[in-house]
């Protein structure tokens, strides 16, 4: 096919907010690289982050701040198929139906070597971050094509469309972020935040046996999804007294598991006073919000904790729940636009309150 060198449509992110739909050079690939032809591309909240000039990852990973560079194509929600190889050692691979683990770590460091890539401060992450040298494009999703290191390149069942397949990189987060919470047979558990990691987490803490599922969230539309999806009970803050209605629905104990994945104030707090002896609360959001809390807040062995990235094998797990129909994501997918209706994408993720949106896709 000889695509390299040629043009493709892409939307770069140039500064904050100035996200421009142009014409680049579809880069040359390196011998351990494919090519992939997006099929879809997801808006990930973190995306909408990096729009307005925040660097989720480097917070979430890091704990700190750090600069977006310029000229960054978003998106790391993808899937696609193989359509060029960077050696002739991986033609076999061409037309393979693909989704994408969206980052490398370098192997080498103190994280890496103890197992803990997702922690590797020197990751190249597809579609956004500042670690990327020597490139006129941070590669990403939101484009015609995409180059990928290739065992990062995962094949998909053909039971998985590309618009769901667009959502195993969220659930390989959800089954990380379940994971960390150490969730048993027999739990309860809390989820506050209804968005796409939510609805994810929702479904596979059921897959990991929790018997009690509380979903929690400001809107009514995600509450009747999760509904949908299989939780036990849902409660709305602006209307609810969440923590009354848990300690009800727990007999006085608490839940066992808390994830929070809005990362507020409020939601820290209500999180922690929402657990059981033993309990644990995982923040899969985190932003610079100071936060005071009483020691007592810990006590009985509560544990406060987060959750951040996942686990390259984790991926493998979102494919095999997915396609075994164990964790459905398509009642939440809301909206599909085309690449060339990017700036339109971005205002429906951006104002998901205005446009009852919970997961938007991009399609090429």
């Amino acid at each position: 096919m000889n695509l390299v060198g040629k043009r493709m449509k892409a939307a770069v992110l140039e500064a904050p907010q100035r996200l421009v739909l142009k014409e680049v050079p579809i880069p040359q690939l390196k011998e351990d690289e494919v090519l992939v032809k997006v099929g879809a591309c997801g808006i990930c909240g973190s995306d909408v982050r990096y729009y307005f000039g925040e660097n989720p990852w480097a917070l979430h990973t890091l704990g700190k701040e750090e600069e977006m560079p310029p000229n960054v194509i978003l998106g790391h929600e993808i899937s696609g198929d193989i359509v060029e190889v960077g050696s002739s050692e991986l033609k076999d691979r061409i037309g393979k139906r693909v989704g994408i683990i969206a980052f490398r770590a370098c192997g080498t460091c103190y994280y890496c070597r103890k197992g803990l890539h997702n922690l590797c401060a020197n990751m190249l992450h597809i579609g956004h971050d500042g670690r990327w040298r020597d490139v006129e494009y941070v590669p990403g999703g939101f484009a015609e094509y995409v180059p990928v290191w290739n065992d990062k390149a995962h094949i998909i069942p053909s039971d998985i469309s590309y618009e769901e397949a667009t959502q195993l990189d969220g659930l390989a987060v959800a089954v990380h972020a379940t994971n960390r919470g150490n969730v048993r047979p027999g739990d309860s558990v809390m989820i506050i935040g209804q968005g796409a990691i939510g609805l994810m987490i929702a479904q596979v803490v059921k897959v990991m046996g929790a018997t009690t599922v509380i979903a929690v969230d400001i809107r009514d539309k995600p509450l009747d999804v999760a509904l949908r999806l299989g939780v036990d009970h849902t409660l709305n803050s602006k209307r609810d007294d969440v923590f009354k209605e848990v300690m009800r629905l727990t007999n006085q104990e608490g839940v066992d598991v808390v994830f929070d994945t809005v990362g507020s104030k409020e939601t820290v707090l209500l999180g922690l006073k929402s657990l059981a002896r033993g309990g644990r609360l995982v923040l899969v959001a985190l932003s610079k919000e100071r936060i005071t809390i009483d020691l007592t807040m810990l006590s009985g062995e509560r544990v406060i904790t987060s959750s951040a990235n996942n686990l390259y094998y984790e991926y493998t797990v979102a494919v095999k729940l997915l396609s075994s129909h164990r964790v459905q994501v398509r009642p939440f997918i809301t909206h599909v636009f085309n690449l060339d209706e990017i700036e339109e994408a971005f205002k429906v993720a951006i104002n998901k309150d205005e446009y009852d949106a919970i997961k938007v896709i991009v399609k090429p």
